[in-house]
């Protein structure tokens, strides 16, 4: 069987930005980040004072 060729532009432009590259992606992960972390945190002092933990 005949290999099939695949002809090349020479220059090939990748539109995706990595978004923890920029500023305003490290933000978004370390907001979303402490917002887990505190939510976890709150909800144990709040169990604690409730009386279920």
């Amino acid at each position: 069987m005949a290999k099939k060729e695949m002809k090349t532009t020479g220059t090939t432009k990748n539109h995706y930005h990595n978004p923890t590259e920029q500023w305003w992606g490290k933000l978004v992960v370390w907001l979303l980040l402490l917002g887990m972390v505190g939510a976890i945190i709150i909800g144990f002092i709040v169990a604690v004072v409730g009386g279920n933990a």
